[in-house]
């Protein structure tokens, strides 16, 4: 997938001039939220853009549940530099904006690099990001460092695979490790995700689950028109 139920997104870009979506649902203690993924390719398979956000966001602070559309919108731009039959490395400048409150925005960037052999693939990630505008807060902090590690086995015939995953991050100061347990079923032109992960484990843990329909609607057209 492209981003996916995972904290990380694989390095290959979508295929060249294809349409990609995502959407999915995850639950946080009491918050449940649908987050949204775009991604497009307009020049070539080796770049794309997504748009991230939350469609529906809804929290219950104090037992007074509140819903509404996402606060913050991510951009993320994939560039692909290497690309050969297992390794794949690629450099993604990104962005967010917040649309609500004064916290400004965040600006950045990810290096992500892929091996695969066989049945596993491993998948690293490391994001850089820094506050900008506005001042910094607990939701939009200074500087924002976060290294992640995923491993795929593949099961069975059709491309299933079970995935395992750690992430660091520090941000503020603070550290904050987690890990996740997740199964990908493909479909045709696309696949579903589902994820356990156990967050901030060294400190305040806490236990989120996801669920993911990635469709890529390029192929969908392509073979319509044949």
């Amino acid at each position: 997938s492209d981003f996916g139920t995972s904290y990380i997104f694989s390095p290959p870009p979508i295929c060249s001039g294809c349409l990609e979506t995502e959407l999915g649902f995850l639950s946080l203690e009491d918050g449940r939220y649908l987050p949204a993924v775009v991604t497009i390719a307009p020049f070539t398979s080796h770049t794309d853009v997504s748009v991230l956000v939350n469609v529906l966001d809804s929290e219950s602070p104090q037992h007074s549940r509140v819903t509404h559309f996402g606060d913050r919108f991510d951009f993320v731009v994939r560039q692909q530099i290497v690309c050969n039959d297992r390794f794949a490395l690629t450099l993604s400048p990104r962005g967010t904006l917040f649309t609500r409150g004064a916290d400004g925005g965040r600006a950045g960037g990810t290096v992500a690099a892929q091996y695969a052999e066989g049945k596993n693939l491993e998948v690293v990630n490391f994001t850089l990001t820094k506050a900008i505008g506005g001042n910094a807060s607990s939701d939009n902090p200074n500087t924002d460092y976060q290294g992640s590690f995923d491993y795929y086995r593949m099961v069975g015939r059709k491309g299933a695979a079970i995935f395992l995953g750690l992430q660091h991050e520090v941000s503020s100061g603070q550290q904050m490790v987690s890990t996740e347990e997740g199964l990908v079923i493909p479909f045709r032109n696309g696949q579903v995700e589902i994820a356990v992960e156990q967050l901030d484990l060294n400190s305040n843990p806490e236990t989120q689950f996801q669920a993911r329909a990635i469709v890529n609607w390029g192929k969908i057209l392509h073979l319509k028109d044949k």
